[in-house]
């Protein structure tokens, strides 16, 4: 009788176990799909709210089961946070930084699954495998592979992010200039750009934060493009029209000519004022002198191979004249 009462009390352990996992599944999953249709993604972007909704089922599910885990076997304080660490970690860094353009939202699942098996992990080896020659050394050669695989994944990623610190450029003196123009978020001809032989969308202000495109807001990626501060006049300029008199400029740049200087190429340009703003009742207005200038780009070879913009003039500047604040 004790036998039976025992499978029975397993059984049913058992059984209230994959109940529980299922439904925090389930509800995990619900959730995650009401957060990215009405929060981050839209309806547009079905395909990317059902790989969130399926990476909030998994995350939540296998919380669950260690919750379940930890209900059963009563681990000690030690064991119960390094089990737990991984998930409040990865709702903690989804609440204050997803989503965010920099980190795109599937290193969310990368980082919580290498700190899960981390956890599970260390949890295992201090229930009982800790200072047994054969368990322990499994656990080091598993935290090592899981350390040095993921270490050399973070850091290639933050090299091609970071164009390598600053040292590669684009793969030709006109990709790094168009890279320019589309992450200033004023170009006439849109955010897509080669990075380093690879097409990408420029991050501009749009949606709900469409209004700081007139503050010149711009992606991030700008600032790697270049070699000094001195190209980036050339477009401030134009950021600081549009944070005056909250007026989106855009900007059409038409190739000139291009000749070899030294190491160097001279790519000149015609640069077109235009514009998808317009004045409102109260505005500070202005008006230009003409509607387009010419840049002289000097596009040099960097330390690790490729090209990045070292200088931009403008000879003869389109004149802006404030007319001050109208009725």
């Amino acid at each position: 009788m004790v036998i039976n009462r025992t499978s029975k009390q397993r059984v049913g352990a058992a059984a209230g176990g994959l109940f529980v996992l299922v439904l925090a599944t389930c509800v995990g999953g619900a959730l995650g799909g009401g957060a990215g249709l009405f929060h981050m993604y839209g309806e547009s972007q079905l395909g990317a709210v059902a790989a969130f909704a399926a990476m909030s089922a998994l995350v939540v599910g296998s919380h669950s089961a260690v919750c379940c885990w930890a209900y059963v076997t009563r681990p000690g304080p030690v064991r119960l946070v390094v089990a737990h660490v991984p998930w409040l970690m990865t709702y903690l860094v989804f609440a204050v930084r997803w989503p965010d353009p920099w980190w795109p939202l599937g290193y969310l699942g990368w980082a919580w699954a290498a700190l899960a098996a981390a956890g599970v992990l260390t949890a295992w080896w201090l229930g009982g495998s800790r200072g047994r020659g054969r368990g322990s050394l499994v656990y080091a050669l598993v935290m090592v592979v899981l350390l040095g695989g993921n270490t050399m994944a973070l850091g290639w990623h933050i090299w091609t992010r970071t164009r390598g610190f600053g040292l590669v450029g684009e793969l030709s003196p006109e990709a790094a200039v168009r890279a320019l123009e589309a992450t200033s978020c004023l170009s006439e001809t849109g955010r897509w750009y080669h990075d380093a032989g690879v097409m990408v969308e420029a991050d501009c202000p749009d949606g709900e934060s469409y209004s700081l495109r007139y503050q010149g807001v711009h992606d991030d990626a700008f600032d790697t493009l270049i070699t000094n501060a001195q190209p980036r006049q050339a477009f401030a300029r134009w950021w600081m029209v549009q944070d005056t008199y909250r007026y989106h400029v855009v900007l059409g740049l038409w190739s000139q000519g291009r000749r070899a200087q030294g190491s160097a190429v001279v790519l000149t340009y015609r640069v077109e004022w235009a514009s998808d703003g317009r004045f409102m009742p109260g505005d500070r207005r202005f008006e230009l002198d003409r509607a387009s200038e010419t840049w002289t780009v000097t596009v040099v070879q960097v330390a690790m191979g490729g090209w990045k913009v070292d200088r931009i003039d403008v000879p003869e500047p389109i004149q802006v004249a404030d007319r001050g604040f109208t009725r």
